[in-house]
């Protein structure tokens, strides 16, 4: 059986990827440019979401809530004046984190707990968290294009499907790099 976990999780990797090497393109100043959005600039928004992305590796992995503070305020303190590339770097180093937890799951679809002080107890599938991981990045990528946007620049198309079509090989065969 095909651990839908992990195809969601090499898809989040895919599409930072994508994005990453979309970013790398444009001048780095535009990286800590200021607008009117979301997060103040285009590394506010990659630094929140590789934060989030840790914060649940760390959740699911059975870190308790005060454990997890510890350590986010430990990466806050790397995360200051990052560059695209270091950026780049570390989004890559947690989703080798994620993958490694991934393939040592047998069943993806068992149910963990996990606390927070304000929220209480959450019971779901643990590929659930993970959906929520994988959507909270799309959502955010989406923050990036319309960031883009309002600097008269493009985003990079990173819709599932795309990611399916890549995945097999599809667009090799037909030619068409979209749909």
């Amino acid at each position: 059986m095909e651990n839908q976990a992990s195809k969601w999780m090499d898809y989040h990797l895919w599409a930072n990827k994508k994005w990453f090497e979309h970013l790398k393109k444009l001048p780095e100043e535009r990286m800590k440019q200021e607008i009117k959005s979301v997060f103040p600039s285009l590394m506010d928004t990659l630094v929140h979401m590789l934060k989030t992305d840790l914060i649940w590796l760390w959740t699911i992995s059975g870190r308790t809530y005060e454990e997890t503070i510890h350590s986010l305020n430990e990466w806050n303190e790397r995360l200051e004046g990052v560059s695209l590339i270091e950026i780049e770097k570390l989004f890559m180093e947690v989703s080798s984190s994620y993958k490694l937890y991934l393939n040592g799951i047998e069943d993806p679809l068992q149910v963990i707990t996990i606390s927070h002080p304000k929220f209480g107890e959450a019971k779901a599938p643990l590929q659930d968290f993970i959906l929520h991981v994988v959507n909270h990045g799309t959502y955010h990528r989406g923050n990036l294009t319309a960031m883009l946007r309002q600097m008269d620049g493009a985003g990079v198309s990173t819709d599932y499907i795309f990611y399916l079509y890549e995945e097999q090989n599809l667009f090799a065969q037909s030619g068409e790099t979209s749909l």
